[in-house]
C-alpha cells in the first residue's frame, strides 16, 4: 500500500480535495519535490507543477498517480 498525504480538513465547499504528491527528485539538491494536487468535482486534477502550466487541458502524472492510488 502507498502512502498517501491528505490535508486533514482541506475539504472545500465546492467538494475539492488538496492532496500531496511526490515528485521527481532533483538532479542538483538531490531532494524529492512535493506538489499539491487538488482533485474536484467530476474527478478533474489540478497540480502545482510545472507541467502544468505548459499544457493546463491535460493532467501531469502526479494526477495520474494520484487517481490510480486512490482508483478513480
Amino acid at each position: 500500500m502507498e502512502y498517501i498525504f491528505y490535508y486533514p480538513g482541506m475539504l472545500f465547499p465546492m467538494g475539492t480535495r488538496t492532496y500531496r504528491e511526490t515528485g521527481s527528485r532533483n538532479k542538483k539538491t538531490g531532494k524529492l519535490n512535493e506538489y499539491d494536487v487538488t482533485i474536484g468535482k467530476k474527478n478533474k486534477g489540478t497540480c502545482t507543477c510545472p507541467a502544468m502550466t505548459y499544457r493546463p487541458y491535460q493532467e501531469c502524472k502526479h494526477v495520474k498517480n494520484l487517481k490510480r492510488k486512490l482508483s478513480l
